[in-house]
């Protein structure tokens, strides 16, 4: 009896979370739960791969690229299209990561500029590709990391408060950072570190991480995906210094347009950045839409 009477008190609250893991999951399978979208970087790094990689779904347009890529507003193109912009991290991490999914896409935009010269993130990219938790997470979404329970209840009052006029919020928060001093200060100090040439050690290290770059594309292109190459434009008096007009010129020359499809050059205009790198929204939009122009204009010429 003693045996027995110790044994349920081990099974109830086994059976109890059973039925709440199964309450949970539920929840998520018919749409009661929000998503979330990260709590921090790293995280919303990790839940933007998930996504992508667990989606068995094929994805027309995937653009890959530095935190500039993930700041752009993607929902805006045209075609469905995922963002594997990674928030400090580099444009091999996604390409790392389209190279490993099966179902490939189409069309893939790849960021190339400074932030190249960051190394592939292994730490992100090899835990996602594992046989097991890669199972586990495809058919049982609540151990992705989008719905963690802490994350999905950031997520709810998250979305509690965009409903209450966020937009107008967000207009003026736009030009308050605009006309803001503190802008105005790292833009000046961005031009200071930049208008020097470009040194030795940032060279050799763009030259391997091109090489490799180069690899990834290879391999993705086996698979009859087009690639196009770009850069994200950002202030004008940044983009101008000495050091981004010698990286750009050593893009070119490591990424010959005889060799790889660049984007044509989209309509110049001033671009406003929040802190000489990252458009504000309101730019980051207009240029998704060009984007969406161009890369429309380049497949109808495919089809014809």
């Amino acid at each position: 009896m003693f045996f027995i009477s110790n044994l349920s008190l081990v099974i109830r609250p086994f059976l109890v979370c059973i039925a709440c893991l199964i309450l949970y999951q539920g929840s998520i399978f018919y749409g009661l739960l929000p998503s979330s979208e990260g709590i921090n970087q790293w995280q919303a790094n990790i839940i933007k791969a998930e996504k992508y990689i667990y989606n068995r779904d094929s994805t027309p347009i995937v653009l890959v690229g530095s935190s500039l890529a993930n700041n752009l507003p993607t929902k805006y193109l045209s075609d469905r299209a995922t963002n594997l912009g990674m928030s400090g991290g580099s444009t091999q991490t996604g390409l790392e990561i389209v190279r490993k999914k099966e179902i490939k896409p189409s069309l893939l935009l790849v960021e190339l500029n400074d932030t190249i010269g960051r190394e592939l993130d292994t730490k992100l990219v090899t835990p996602l590709f594992h046989p097991l938790t890669s199972f586990i997470k495809i058919h049982f979404p609540m151990f992705r990391q989008e719905y963690r329970p802490t994350s999905v209840l950031m997520q709810y009052l998250e979305n509690e408060y965009k409903q209450r006029n966020v937009r107008e919020v967000e207009r003026q928060d736009e030009k308050q950072v605009i006309n803001s001093d503190f802008r105005q200060k790292m833009i000046k100090q961005l031009v200071e570190d930049r208008n020097i040439e470009l040194d030795t050690q940032q060279k050799q290290s763009i030259v391997k991480e091109a090489e490799f770059i180069k690899n990834q594309i290879a391999d993705i292109q086996k698979e009859a995906v087009r690639v196009i190459l770009f850069d994200i434009p950002g202030e004008s008096v940044v983009d101008n210094t000495t050091k981004q007009r010698q990286i750009r010129e050593l893009l070119k020359s490591l990424f010959p347009k005889n060799s790889f499809e660049w984007l044509p050059e989209l309509p110049a205009r001033k671009w406003i950045t929040s802190d000489g790198i990252h458009l504000v929204q309101s730019n980051a939009k207009e240029y998704v839409s060009q984007l969406d122009g161009v890369i429309n204009r380049l497949l109808n010429e495919n089809h014809s």
